[in-house]
């Protein structure tokens, strides 16, 4: 026979129908199963098992990056934390806790008048340094922070490197959270640990708690920083 051959089409269209045909492909799928049940719903659940994953990961856990130097020496710039956010993580936070948090409005604008872009997931981190009800807050001595009349939770926001063109003086100018008399029932103040580069409650004020979406579990990377449990 000499090759190409040519194939009548009402041939081909047989042949296609036969060998897709439903009815026929569905007995001989349960038989496979009748015959190694336990092999194939193995390879069913594996092959199935990246979606509820990749639900879950995306809305429950997921790994941040730290992008700059406002919370040093806790976290430095570059450090990746394993990030929990399931529901009502407000609830499990307390003054001194360490956040992540969707940007308030305040933040957005500062952010988008430097030149720089937001992305509907984008996250911040800082510490919890003000609860509702608390009163008081105001900016003393050098761009520290006291609440309820004493100084702000947290460890010493000094032991940071200055950043070279002291661009906070310029944010904290014109300040929203210098001076608050109280924060509300749905308010909290978040402050970085490094005061000379933060930009933090003092400059875009308060920050609703609804925004408040994770709290960091353990430090991954790098291997010399490992931490596999907080407080931070």
């Amino acid at each position: 026979t000499d090759w190409p051959i040519d194939i009548p089409v009402h041939m081909v269209s047989q042949l296609t129908t036969t060998r897709f045909n439903p009815d026929s492909a569905i007995p001989r799928i349960v038989s496979a199963f009748q015959r190694d049940w336990f092999t194939y719903t193995l390879a069913l659940c594996v092959a199935i098992t990246p979606i509820p994953m990749t639900l879950f990961a995306r809305n429950f856990v997921s790994l941040y990056d730290i992008p700059s130097a406002s919370m040093e020496p806790t976290l430095l710039k570059g450090d990746v934390l394993l990030v929990e956010k399931f529901p009502g993580v407000y609830d499990r936070s307390g003054r001194g806790d360490v956040v992540l948090f969707r940007p308030p409005s305040a933040l957005r604008d500062i952010v988008y008048s430097s030149g720089s872009q937001l992305s509907s997931t984008s996250l911040f981190v800082k510490r919890i340094a003000g609860l509702p009800g608390d009163e008081n807050i105001r900016l003393v001595g050098d761009n520290d922070v006291s609440i309820n009349g004493v100084e702000a939770v947290g460890p010493d926001r000094n032991l940071c490197a200055d950043e070279p063109l002291r661009l906070i003086e310029k944010y904290l100018e014109n300040g929203k959270g210098k001076d608050i008399d109280k924060l509300g029932d749905d308010d909290v103040y978040v402050l970085g640990d490094c005061k000379a580069v933060s930009v933090d409650s003092r400059v875009f004020g308060i920050l609703p708690k609804e925004n408040i979406v994770g709290k960091p579990m353990a430090r991954i990377w790098p291997l010399d920083r490992i931490k596999l449990s907080g407080p931070f």
